[in-house]
This record gives structure tokens, C-alpha cells and sequence, in this order.
């Protein structure tokens, strides 16, 4: 059973609380809980005054009576309590998600780094960057050759001319597809936030490399980097969830052996009432 729980006015910071089994070093722990929520609940006139501050910080419109939202956050806070007191073992765990920057920190210096595999291209001894080269073709495709020689006198022949364009094209569709990939993930991203389930870096990595399968995106490998540059884009960080997670068992075995005799009993007295095949 998981109660996903946040009470910010009150200053409660439980994101999610689910019972599972630890081990017995954390007994002591599960005490110093006991010990706090009993010390909470004996002091009133302390707990008056930090609901006073809560409404000075926090004002509201005064409410003769408490709303149905009221109640249920206060059901909710009394099951979570009831289950901190009656629970074996207890342990506080963090971990850590993705979700979106709300307060934009994200470094106002930051630049996307280049690739270390810049985009360049080798024709009989000339190097051309992806940024030259595309001008070259754009002019090709509005001047006929003699014309174009006059200007770029490095290219001499049309075979140059034809590798430039192959590979500028090639460069276009890469670009293409990574925003493919980029739109994906981040389609993913948010429809998981929507449904409250966490996401990691690895999360993103495994999302982005089956679309640049599916886009035959060859040499693709969403590196680090690539994640980093993802989620500045896109004004995500890490964000700290604590998890309460404790475990409820009986420990009297007598009562286990006596629960155990009165459904024996019962199933004899109601079995006689069922065909052999329907049991």
C-alpha cells in the first residue's frame, strides 16, 4: 500500500509512504519517531502557535467551518501518524528525480558545449566546417557553375560540389531526427510527471536511444552530455523526495495459530455447501 501525502502548510515534506520489510537496525530510528510524534502531541499550546504562524505566513479566508478537503487532509495526516505509531520498523529514505526547474536557476552562462566530433569534411585536401558548407550550397543552387568557380576557387570540379551537397543533406536529416528524439523524450518526460511516476537520467537515456533506433539514427548513444544539454533545454533538474517506509507484522504467535483455527473452522462449516468442482 503506497499513500502519496504533501502538507506544505504545515511543513510536512512526505512525498510517498509504503510499507515494506527492513531490517532490525532501524528500530531505533522507528523510536525517535514514536518519540517526536508523542512529543508533538503533548505539547498543544506549542502546536497552537505554529498553526498561528502558518496562518500570519499563509493567510486564508476565514471559514466557519472546515471545508471536505479539510477533512480528508486531516483523515490523510491520521492515517499516515496511526501507521508511524503502529508500524514494526521504520525507515527514512531519499531519493532523487527528475522534474521541471520552477524557480529557473539553471546558470544564466551556461552554453551547450560543441561536439567533439565537430561536423567537417575532408575534399582533396580541404577541410570545410558544416557552417561553410552551407553557403556553398545554398549559392550552387542559384548560380551555374563557371560562376560558382569564379567564387569558390578552391572547388574545381562538380564531383567536389556533388560530395559537399551529399553530405550537407546527410547533416540536415541528423538534425532532423535528433529533434525527432528530442521531442519524444520530452513528450515522455512530461506525460510521466503527469502520472506522478518518477524519472532518472537513465529513464531519459533508455527513451531517447529506442527512438533514434526506431529512426535508424546511427551513432547516436545519448552520452551525458546529451542528457545535460536535454534537460537545460528543457529547464529540468534533480529534485529530493523522502520516502517513510515502514513494515507491519504480528508478533504473537498465538493469535497468528488462532486466526489461522478459526478460518479452518469456518471453511468446514460453509464447504459442505459447494459442488467438489467449484472448490
Amino acid at each position: 500500500m503506497t499513500l502519496y501525502l504533501t502538507v506544505s502548510s504545515f511543513g510536512f515534506g512526505f512525498e510517498s509512504f509504503e510499507i515494506t520489510s527492513r531490517p532490525k537496525s532501524y528500530q531505533n530510528q522507528y523510536q525517535n519517531w514514536q518519540n517526536l510524534i508523542k512529543a508533538y502531541t503533548a505539547k498543544p499550546k506549542l502546536n497552537q502557535n505554529l498553526i498561528l504562524k502558518t496562518e500570519e505566513k499563509h493567510p486564508e479566508p476565514t471559514k466557519d467551518e472546515p471545508s471536505s478537503k479539510d477533512y480528508e487532509l486531516a483523515d490523510q495526516l491520521f492515517l499516515l501518524f496511526n501507521e508511524l505509531l503502529t508500524s514494526a520498523k521504520l525507515l527514512v529514505d531519499h531519493i532523487v528525480t527528475l522534474d521541471f526547474n520552477e524557480y529557473g536557476d539553471c546558470s544564466a552562462d551556461y552554453q551547450e558545449e560543441e561536439d567533439d566530433n565537430a561536423v567537417a569534411l575532408n575534399v582533396d585536401g580541404i577541410t570545410y566546417s558544416y557552417d561553410t558548407m552551407c553557403p556553398i550550397v545554398e549559392f550552387s543552387k542559384t548560380h551555374t557553375f563557371p560562376t560558382f568557380r569564379r567564387r569558390y576557387r578552391q572547388i574545381k570540379y562538380k564531383e567536389q560540389l556533388r560530395r559537399i551537397k551529399r553530405y550537407v543533406n546527410a547533416q540536415d536529416m541528423k538534425t532532423q531526427k535528433l529533434q525527432f528524439v528530442d521531442n519524444f523524450v520530452y513528450t515522455e518526460f512530461i506525460r510521466a510527471r503527469e502520472c506522478c511516476l518518477p524519472m532518472h537520467d537513465s529513464d531519459l537515456r533508455r527513451l531517447a536511444i529506442r527512438k533514434a533506433h526506431n529512426l535508424y539514427l546511427v551513432g547516436f548513444m545519448a552520452s551525458s552530455h546529451w542528457i545535460l544539454d536535454f534537460k537545460r533545454r528543457h529547464h529540468i533538474s534533480s529534485r529530493k523526495v523522502t520516502k517513510l517506509v515502514t513494515k507491519n507484522h504480528l508478533e504473537d504467535r498465538n493469535e497468528i495459530l488462532k486466526s489461522a483455527e478459526r478460518f479452518v473452522k469456518t471453511v468446514k462449516n460453509t464447504i459442505s455447501d459447494y459442488a467438489e468442482d467449484h472448490i
